[in-house]
Formats: structure tokens, sequence, C-alpha cells
């Protein structure tokens, strides 16, 4: 239950006031918190304190009335010297927009703006609005309250970014016509790999930018890292007391220590990233100009291959060292996890952004809450603006309950994710087993595409049949029992998976599915023999014709939601 259910900010005489209400049902025993309870009176200042500090940290001073109903419960000075960061941005790059919406939900109000990839570069320098450009997308993060501030990148093509460079007087202006039109809230200058040559070019740029936007849009620049002050190459081509001049803030890339095609080791090690923000600050920007980049992402090297550094997210490591049994430890020096995984011969392979893992010993260098914690005492140590990262859904989930606690009240606590639910015991179901676990079982192969008979609490030919596809799917012994690894991993599946696209040409299963359930329904007369052949188009022609969905014989999602929800 919420202990407060509002607060108002009030100017009076010159001084601050926080007025915080009680939640109703605690306004009914207000008399409860009266002056003879002074341990409930402390217990309600501190966690009025917390809330203040939650949900309006920028106010450092000020008088705090706890009030039920129209009662002054109490009345009490608040002062705070600590530090407390209220920004943190993440980039968006990996998804579309509805998993991005769900990406930024998943953050429970911890972001206030994200930077999409809405701006590329074409060849000859003028800006490219990429296709993850939505209306929708932008409408709905400000539904949330947060700011949409795209990301201009080159994606690390040098002469791209050079030519985009030569035409930055053009660039911009479309730049910032295309913000004004399209209601975004800034633009995020995110060039990398040109050198020391274009370092003037680089700055006018964001100049120009800045000229062209109104004062209330944002400019900001993505820099390298930079821990031992490199003057020429890639590092080179910022200038960050120059750009800092214009620009809101900087975005200081605080991560690839190690990198792809180098030796092993953290992506960020807590030394190297206190050097980077050394470095920015020596330079002489501003502290409320650094915003620290994270990342929630990590690293992996294959024992005895000539290359490695491939990127992978933290979810993704996390995941993949509880199906191999993994090996973590956690260096306190570098203040970085580092995960040892063996896949086996006979394992099954995870495929890395399109990359299939081969069996063999693998070293992850990645981050935990841990490791992010410290990254986030970087920003309290140096009084900093706040925080970024690369990129939203790639992370731990569970850092959630604890960011804006770290950001706002630098506390030292770092709440563990909810413990594991208990083991549940299945019992093994195999031909001849009746009741209620046969059901649960029928209907959660019928409801992902396994199972297409009638919900009968017996365990037929039919059931274990669909129990032997299940199986062969996801690599599983393969006995038509459906014991408590099927069961388990049957039930962990949410939701069903997404239905592919069928027309004349397709094959494979996801035909032979679709053939069956027609042919259940009367629709088809032909062979299930897994090809998208004339009969299958006629029939589901007729199915869309019955039931009023677009006629085009194509079995697209709705057509086939919509037909695997009849077959009973």
């Amino acid at each position: 239950m919420e202990l407060f259910k509002r607060y108002e900010i009030k100017q009076i005489n010159g001084e601050t006031t926080i007025i915080v209400h009680l939640s109703p049902f605690l306004e009914e025993f207000s008399s409860e918190f009266g002056t003879t309870s002074v341990k409930k009176i402390i217990n309600l200042k501190k966690s009025a304190i917390e809330y203040i500090q939650q949900n309006v940290p920028q106010i450092k001073t000020a008088t705090i009335s706890i009030v039920a109903g129209s009662f002054i419960l109490a009345s009490f000075p608040m002062k705070s010297s600590a530090h407390s960061a209220n920004f943190n941005m993440s980039y968006l790059y990996f998804g579309n927009t509805d998993s991005y919406l769900s990406q930024i939900d998943q953050t429970k109000g911890n972001l206030n703006l994200v930077a999409p990839s809405f701006f590329d570069i074409n060849p000859d320098g003028t800006l490219k609005v990429t296709n993850q450009f939505s209306e929708k997308l932008v409408s709905e993060v400000h539904k949330r309250n947060m700011k949409v501030v795209p990301f201009l990148s080159n994606h690390w093509d040098r002469e791209l970014g050079r030519t985009a460079l030569a035409n930055r007087e053009a660039l911009s202006s479309q730049i910032a016509s295309f913000i004004m039109k399209n209601n975004l809230d800034g633009v995020n200058v995110d060039i990398e790999n040109v050198t020391d040559d274009d370092r003037d070019a680089f700055t006018d740029l964001v100049k120009l930018l800045r000229n062209k936007l109104p004062k209330d849009k944002e400019v900001s620049v993505a820099v390298a890292a930079n821990p031992y002050g490199w003057t020429q190459g890639w590092h080179g081509s910022y200038d960050y007391k120059a750009l800092a001049s214009y620009a809101d803030y900087l975005f200081i890339m605080a991560y690839d220590e190690h990198y792809q095609g180098g030796t092993a080791g953290p992506v960020a090690s807590r030394d190297w990233v206190d050097k980077s923000i050394q470095y920015a600050l020596n330079q002489g920007v501003s502290k409320d100009k650094i915003v620290l980049g994270v990342p929630f992402f990590g690293r992996y090297w294959k024992d005895g291959s000539a290359v490695g550094g491939y990127g992978v997210g933290v979810n993704q490591v996390e995941s993949l060292i509880s199906k191999y049994n993994g090996v973590v430890s956690y260096d306190l020096t570098k203040q970085s996890p580092k995960a040892t995984i063996t896949i086996k011969s006979g394992d099954p392979l995870p495929v890395i952004h399109g990359r299939t893992l081969q069996p063999g010993t693998y070293v992850f260098w990645y981050e935990n809450l841990t490791s992010l914690k410290a990254k986030v005492d970087l920003v309290h140590k140096y009084d900093l603006k706040g925080t970024g990262s690369w990129s939203l859904g790639d992370e731990n989930t569970a850092i959630w309950s604890n960011y804006k606690r770290w950001m706002t009240t630098h506390d030292e606590k770092v709440t563990p994710p909810p413990p594991a639910k208990a083991t549940t015991t299945y019992p093994t179901l195999k031909i001849g087993s009746k009741g209620e676990s046969v059901k649960k079982l029928q209907t959660a192969l019928k409801k992902h595409r396994f199972y297409f008979g009638t919900v009968t609490g017996l365990y037929d030919a039919k059931t274990k049949n669909a129990v032997t596809t299940f199986q062969k799917k996801y690599h599983l012994k393969i006995d038509g029992i459906a014991g408590k690894q099927v069961q388990t991993k049957l039930y962990s599946l949410q939701t069903p998976e997404v239905f592919a696209t069928l027309k004349p040409g397709s094959k494979g299963k996801s035909v032979t599915d679709l053939q069956n359930a027609l042919k259940k329904l009367g629709f088809y007369t032909g062979s299930t023999h897994g090809i998208y052949d004339s009969k299958t188009k006629q029939a589901v022609t007729n199915f869309q014709k019955k039931y009023k969905l677009k006629v085009d014989g194509i079995a697209g999602k709705e057509t086939q939601t919509k037909l695997f929800g009849l077959v009973k």
C-alpha cells in the first residue's frame, strides 16, 4: 500500500513548502499518529523525506508538512547537501514502435528522455529519415511525460560522416525543420569514426544546430570516452570544451574499453570510466553538462578463437548463464562481472545477433546491478548531470527497481531481483493418463498450435503426437511423454509464437498446421503436405469470405488468429 497519495509545492513568504498528503486509508487512522506516538512520527518523517527525494529530487531545502485530510500531523525542515541526479536517458535501436513502448514501460518511470534511431545520412550528406520514425512512438512517449530526441548517426562510416560534415549547413537546416514539423524535442549528434582532421567541422555542425533550433529544443552530442587524452584519430574529432559551449550536454560513451577484435576484458571498468569523466572535467566541461553513458551490453570471446569481442545484451548473457550453468565471478578491482560458459556438443546452440555459437568455452565480460551501481556512484562523486545508456531493451529489467533510488538518494543498497518461485512439480503424463493435468496440457499445446484436437482430458494418440512435435521443436528428449521438462518449457511460453505470413510458395510445418486447421473446419479437402498451393489458397479465400476478413488468399496474422481460435 502507498503511504502517500500526492504532494503539493507552495511558496510561502519566499520559502518552499511541500505538503504531503497521506493515502485515504491512513487518513482514517490519522489519530494514531498524534504527538503521543513519537516513534511513529519519526518513521513518518523519514518516509516523507524519502518520498520527496524520489519525486522532486531537485528541491534540496524545504519545509515538509504531512497532512491527513485537514489535519497537520507534522511539519519539519528538510535539508540535503548530498548530490542528487534526476536525468536519465537511453537510446532506442533494437526493435520497433511496439517493442520500444514495452521497453519504456518496463523502466517504471526512470527515464526522462529516449533517443530513437530516426536520423541517418544519405550518400550525398543530406538527412535520411529512417523507417524507425513513428508518429505513434513520439505521441505515446510524450503521453508518458518523456522527451523524444532522435540521434543522428553515420554508423561508423567515416566517409559518410565526412560527407555529412561537408554538407552541414543544409543538413542542419533539414534536421531543424524535421524536428519542428514533427514535434520532436531536439537532436543527439552521434557521428563516430571521423578524425582530428574533422574536428572543427564537427563542432560547427553542433553550433549550426544550436543556432537553428529554439532554446527549448535539445542539442546534445555523444562523444568518445577519452581516459588517456588522445588528440588524434577518432578521439581527436571531439573538441569537448567547444562542443559543450553549444550543446546542452555531452553524452560520454564510457564503454568499449575492450572491443570487437581486441583482447578479452571489461566493457567499462570503474577506473577507466572514472578517468574518462576526469578528462571531460579537465577539458573545461561543466559537471552539469556531463551525462555518463553506461552499457546495457557485454562482449564475449571464445577460447582458441583468433577474433572475439562480439556484442551481446546483458539480459541474454544472464539467460545463457542460467541455461548452460555458467560460472560467474566479480572482479572487485575492475568492478565488473565475468562469466565462463561451456557449450557442449549436442547442446542447443544459442544465436546472438545472428551469430550461432558453436560448442566450446566462452568468456563473457558484461554488466550487472553491482557494476552499474558502481558507475552511478561516479555520477555522485563528480556531481554530474545524470546518466544515459546504450541501449534500452538489453538490460536486466531488475535494475529499474533500484535506479531512481541510486540516482536521487545515493542509496548504497542494491535490491536483488525477486527470489525464484518454488519449483513446481508436474505429474508424468502419457498414453492412458486422464484428468485436469491432461486438460491443462492439451489447452497449452493447443494455444501454441501443437494440438488441434478437442480438450478431453484423455492422453490419446493425438496428444502424444502433439507432445512429440513440441519436443522436436525445442530439442527435448523425443518420447511423446509429457514429463517435468516438457511441461516446464510449455508452461513458460508466455504467448503463442508470432504467425508468419503464409502465401503461395510457402512451405513447412506452419503450412501443414494451416492445412490441418482448414481441413478440420471443412474448408480444405486436399493432402496436408505443407506446401501452400492453389487448393490451400482457395481454402483460405473461402475462409476469409465466410468470416468477413480481407479476401486475398493470404494467411496473415488476422486470418490465422481467427482460424486457430475456431479449431476445436
